[in-house]
């Protein structure tokens, strides 16, 4: 016996189904991750003397918008 193609589309579509909810649900807790990786990034930045910003090319100005930027944060801690 095997299964029918109903059975197919309800598998399919139950399977959809989980993987909006699942998205639903980790969608405010992947964007709360995000901020707290640029929020923790800016202040780094911001802690650093001003020669040292300089060393990397970078103005106090500027450290929001880099820190707003996708990047990987993981070379600044």
């Amino acid at each position: 016996m095997g299964i029918t193609m109903n059975e197919k589309l309800l598998s399919g579509a139950v399977e959809l189904r989980l993987r909006k909810v699942m998205a639903l649900l980790t969608s405010p807790l992947r964007a709360l991750v995000v901020w707290r990786r640029r929020r923790s990034a800016a202040n780094r930045l911001g802690a650093l003397p001003d020669h040292m910003l300089k060393d990397i090319a970078l103005s106090r100005g500027e450290i929001p918008f880099v820190a707003s930027q996708d990047a990987d944060w993981s070379r600044f801690r």
